[in-house]
């Protein structure tokens, strides 16, 4: 044995070489080789102590003896040298002694390998290259006196398990490594808890963040698809608002250019405008004025005549006569009619005066009644005439324009589209102020077709402000959504309509055309100042103040005008002509009242005091009255007349200059209680006169 140990180890210090079928018999044999029992411990590894390498691994001792192997490259590079027997003795011996070790009594096998892991060693003999290295495997327990068939079958598991023997080996280190510290189960555990919990808070607190920057991610990208949708929206409605603005450019430069061209031909309508009006009322003035004046001439010529003869103790009959001689000439001698008077082409002008004078007094001796003044049906068609030419060429001026631009409505319509569509830029082209001047021509236009104070051929009265089409269209101007916003300015366009359009032709028709005489026309002007006043306060500005300053101012005039003459009975009775003229002048002293109390919510009241009652009532109207005492009815019916003019309040509670109206009323009383030949119909309206003024 000694010896053949010895051929061995010198034998594996050599460089030996084998042919290939020396190798291919050596693999052979490795295949058939499984893992002994007696390496894994314990009762099957008692069991083969005592036994022959030829026992273990089947084969006989009487082999022909085979070298080792050459060695091999690794996957590495580096080069295995397979051990000698001296190195597989030592082997043994540690093997021996870790599996004394391994079956103490105190032992506790922490590894599920079973000791194998450390049964593996890797020893280098010296130092240097990669030939000075060698493996060692020892797996089983081989006892026995065969050590070549040991050695052979070492040098087989060697080839077969060289990388798990280096694994094992590393193992077993870290085992005994544990196995030394000493280090308490219970205590690991307690520590490996807390660190799994530390770890578990953990990952639940970047769970947490993660979740919030999720949620922030969400939020900030909904954000993000807002912002883009706004923006998306405003650039979208930047390009419609750019398009829809050169388009309203381009329609109000036109609107504006048509109107520009059209304004010269407005302004003429609007001059022969007033200028018909202004000969209307002039016509209509002159009628009353020379049918007053001729009336006073022929009266206070037939009152002379009387008193002559009176005075000189002539009968009644004979005061008559002379009355009627009196006023025949007395209106061409006044007025210097009896001559000629001749025009550039040789005409008279006074035959046709003549003619005139004769056609008044013969309509004023016909007349029962107080006459009334009719205005010369020569100026009245006239004037219907004018207006109706007006009112067609200003329905006509604009018939050349197209139909986008030629009314209001179309006007109105794409300025309203405009403020409801792009209100920014609507408010920031300061369209409401530019608004009133782009429909003023249009209103103009309307307005030449409406009279303050003349109705239409066929009316009765003139058209009402709100009845008109601009009014209405221009009444709910700006309203969006049926909504009215007080800071709008557009909310003013009516007001400044009326005050820079209308209120101008109110203005000259008080101070130019309007005759405070005639009841109607008074009527017809309160009623269209009362409109305009709802917008345009007298207060709060100049011009309207100036109006009811000049209503007040013409108003007075004409009360002061006023003349109601008091002849006295028998001059009344001998002189028809005298009676009528005291009953006209009576008559149009109680128009002048009408007139005045059609502006009584216009006119300050104590200002309209003083003109009716102390200017007409007191001074001209309760002295003509008085002096028809002496026939109950006719006192009763002037009477009766002065009522219906008067309001209720100044009848219960009379002012100073209407008081005495009740002193008339008691003597009116007292004469009807002495006298049987008044008629129950004119005692009953004394009594019922009696009971409106409370006496």
């Amino acid at each position: 044995m000694d010896a053949r140990r010895g051929t061995t180890t010198t034998t594996t210090r050599e460089t030996r070489t084998y042919d290939a079928a020396a190798l291919a018999a050596l693999r052979r044999e490795q295949a058939t080789l499984r893992d002994r029992p007696e390496e894994r411990g314990g009762a099957a590894a008692s069991g083969t102590a005592g036994r022959s390498a030829s026992d273990v691994f089947g084969g006989t001792s009487a082999e022909a003896w085979m070298p080792p192997p050459p060695a091999r490259e690794t996957a590495g590079g580096v080069e295995t040298v397979i051990p000698d027997a001296k190195t597989i003795a030592e082997a043994k011996a540690k093997r021996e002694a870790a599996r004394a070790k391994s079956t103490a009594a105190d032992y506790v096998d922490l590894d599920s390998s079973g000791g194998r892991r450390e049964r593996v060693a890797f020893k280098s003999v010296r130092d240097g290259g990669a030939r000075d290295r060698y493996a060692g495997y020892v797996e089983g327990d081989i006892l026995g006196s065969d050590d070549d068939e040991f050695e052979r079958a070492q040098l087989q598991r060697v080839f077969r398990d060289e990388p798990e023997m280096r694994r094992s080996a590393r193992d077993a280190r870290a085992t005994m490594e544990r196995a030394g510290t000493g280090v308490s189960i219970e205590r690991g555990g307690m520590e490996a808890f807390e660190s799994l919990k530390r770890a578990l808070e953990a990952a639940e607190s970047s769970s947490e963040t993660a979740r919030r920057e999720a949620t922030r991610a969400d939020e900030n990208a909904v954000k993000s698809q807002e912002a883009l949708a706004f923006y998306e929206k405003e650039l979208k409605d930047a390009s419609e608002r750019y398009v829809f603005t050169q388009k309203l450019r381009d329609y109000f430069r036109d609107a504006c250019a048509m109107l520009h061209e059209k304004k010269l031909i407005l302004d003429e309508l609007e001059e022969h405008y007033r200028k018909f009006h202004a000969e209307r009322a002039q016509a209509l003035t002159q009628a009353m004025n020379a049918e007053f004046e001729e009336s006073a001439i022929e009266a206070e010529a037939a009152a002379e005549a009387v008193n002559a003869v009176l005075q000189r103790g002539g009968s009644q009959t004979e005061a008559k006569a002379t009355a009627v001689t009196a006023i025949r000439d007395a209106v061409f001698n006044a007025k210097g009619l009896h001559g000629e008077k001749l025009d550039d082409m040789g005409r008279d002008l006074n035959i046709a005066m003549r003619e005139k004078v004769k056609a008044r007094s013969k309509r004023r001796e016909s007349s029962d009644t107080a006459m009334a003044v009719a205005e010369d049906e020569r100026e009245v068609g006239l004037f219907h005439k004018d207006w109706a030419d007006a009112r067609d060429a200003a329905s006509s001026m604009l018939k050349d324009a197209s139909e986008e631009f030629s009314t209001l409505s179309a006007v109105k319509r794409h300025a309203e589209e405009w403020k409801r569509t792009h209100l920014g830029s609507y408010k920031s082209t300061y369209m409401s102020v530019s608004v009133p001047n782009l429909f003023a021509p249009f209103v103009r236009l309307e307005l030449i077709g409406w009279s303050p104070l003349f109705p239409l051929a066929g009316k009765i009265a003139p058209g009402a402000l709100d009845a008109m089409s601009w009014y209405g269209q221009l009444f709910d101007y700006g309203v969006i959504d049926g909504k009215i916003d007080e800071d709008d300015e557009d909310a003013n366009l009516l007001p400044n309509m009326v005050q820079h359009v209308v209120l101008p032709i109110a203005s000259e028709a008080v101070e130019e055309w309007w005759e405070p005489r005639d009841p109607a026309q008074s009527r017809a002007l309160a009623s269209t100042l009362k409109d305009i006043f709802v917008y345009v306060e007298p207060s709060a500005n100049e011009e309207a103040k100036e109006i009811v300053i000049a209503l007040q101012r013409r108003l007075k005039r004409c009360a002061e005008e006023c003349a109601v003459p008091t002849y006295s009975p028998i001059v009344a009775t001998c002189a028809p002509n005298a009676a009528r003229h005291a009953q006209a002048q009576f008559r149009l002293a109680l128009d002048l009242v009408r007139s005045a109390f059609a502006f009584e919510d216009i006119v300050d009241r104590a200002a309209l005091q003083r003109i009716v009652a102390d200017g007409i009532i007191g001074a001209q109207v309760i002295p003509y009255v008085r002096l028809q005492l002496v026939d109950p009815a006719a006192c009763a019916a002037s009477l009766q007349a002065v009522v219906d003019v008067l309001p209720a309040d100044w009848l219960r509670a009379a002012p100073p200059a209407v008081a005495p109206a009740r002193d008339i009323i008691r003597a009116l009383k007292q004469s009807i209680a002495h006298n049987d030949r008044v008629e129950s119909s004119a005692i009953e309206a004394i009594e019922a006169i009696a009971k409106s003024f409370r006496v």
